[in-house]
């Protein structure tokens, strides 16, 4: 009995050590997965929020956006500098940057600068804080919009003399003036604006100068003569004598007959195109003939007299030609031509987005992504993809797969250069 009992207490003690021990053990367990979690937050506390790559992120797609708003608001780019504003390229004010997938543009301001030259360049530039600032950027440059400064007009304008520039009339006969036209290559026809000093006096005779001045908008004067040249008649007083006696005086009135002759002018006129000889547009778009003029030999405006045959169909890819015809009034008639070739539409991807462009994914499991394109009828529509972190999650043909816990970001890159971006976070 005295032996069974010594068991029963030693089999407690056994029991209370371990229980004990067990107790100990799950007490070190918390202070080691308490102390973990200490040194985990510790270390995400120090972890910067936003890294380079972030901000270089920000500028890349602030340079490929520039291109769809510039694109959108026909803004014809030139070699001067036009800035557009980080603001107007975000989703928020109809732009396509998302600040939920592009963490950084919530922190940051910056612009865009483009221009043309030889080709079309866009240049980011951003503050972010003092966490990042691209090389170049001024704080001071406002939002502007690029305004051609103009060169001054110091063309003159040309005056164009109806009728012969010199002319001779007959004493006492009637003289009315032509006139003249004028035309500017900024203002147009300014025949309107032709002051005439006209001094011709036909009871005397004499050369006279018909002045024609003119002045356009930008104060250029051009002037021109007709000269007038006034015959007068020839009087002879002849004297009779008879028998010494008696003196007859005869008065003989001779004018000088004036014959104008008129040679006919056999040199055909001329026909200008405004615009290029030799357009090319793509099919299905618009045609907007730029015109033409005509002068005849002796400098005149006789574009009204012209007569255009032919006609474009940009519907239907090919080769067509417009023909300009005119004749004066001599019966002088010349032609010329403009080419325009239709060739078959090739619509460029201007943009293209994502959705979702956040995921969020358990390790294994996938998301199939779908691609917008802008314009929708885009004739390229394939897409390449990757993985900033192959090992946090994988992409192929739009499908995401988790690998293992972590973030990463996928590209879709279309075939026309433009991109976008997801964000995906594998728990």
């Amino acid at each position: 009995m005295e032996e069974k009992y010594e068991e029963e207490e030693t089999e407690k003690k056994k029991f209370q050590i371990t229980r004990g021990m067990a107790i100990l053990a799950a007490i070190i367990l918390i202070v080691i997965i308490v102390v973990i979690i200490i040194v985990v937050r510790q270390i995400n506390k120090n972890k910067p929020e936003y890294t380079t790559e972030d901000f270089q992120r920000l500028e890349e797609r602030m340079e490929e956006e520039a291109q769809t708003y510039v694109s959108q608001k026909n803004i014809e780019l030139t070699s001067e500098d036009y800035k557009i504003d980080l603001d107007d390229l975000l989703v928020e004010n109809g732009g396509f940057i998302d600040p939920d997938s592009v963490k950084a543009a919530k922190v940051c301001k910056g612009y865009v600068i483009a221009k043309k030259e030889e080709t079309e360049s866009y240049n980011a530039y951003i503050k972010c804080g003092k966490m990042y600032t691209t090389t170049g950027y001024v704080s001071n440059n406002k939002k502007t919009t690029t305004t051609k400064k103009e060169k001054k007009d110091t063309e003159k304008p040309v005056i164009t003399i109806i009728g012969n520039d010199n002319i001779t009339i007959n004493q006492g006969s009637n003289y009315k003036d032509e006139g003249a036209t004028a035309k500017d290559n900024k203002d147009g026809d300014i025949t309107s604006k032709i002051k005439v000093e006209n001094n011709v006096d036909t009871s005397k005779v004499g050369s006279y100068t018909v002045v024609y001045t003119v002045t356009d908008e930008a104060g250029n004067r051009s002037s021109k003569t007709r000269k007038v040249t006034v015959v007068g008649i020839n009087t002879n007083t002849t004297t009779t004598r008879r028998n010494n006696n008696t003196t007859t005086k005869k008065r003989t009135t001779t004018q000088k007959r004036v014959t104008t002759t008129t040679s006919r002018i056999t040199t055909p006129p001329t026909i200008t195109l405004r615009g290029d000889s030799y357009i090319t547009l793509n099919q299905g778009d618009r045609y907007n003939d730029p015109g033409y003029y005509a002068t005849d030999a002796k400098g005149n405006d006789i574009t009204s007299r012209v007569s255009v045959s032919g006609s474009v169909n940009t519907s239907v890819a090919g080769t067509y030609t417009i023909r300009y015809t005119v004749t004066d009034t001599y019966g002088n008639s010349s032609s010329k031509t403009r080419t325009v070739r239709v060739i078959s539409t090739y619509v460029a991807v201007s943009s293209i987005s994502i959705t979702p462009n956040t995921v969020t994914l358990s390790v294994g499991a996938t998301r199939t992504l779908s691609v917008l394109f802008n314009p929708s009828n885009a004739t390229n529509k394939s897409i390449s993809w990757s993985s900033s972190n192959a090992s946090v999650a994988t992409v192929s043909n739009g499908v995401i797969t988790a690998r293992k816990a972590g973030t990463a970001t996928i590209t879709a890159s279309a075939a026309d250069g433009k991109k976008a971006y997801v964000s995906v976070i594998v728990r």
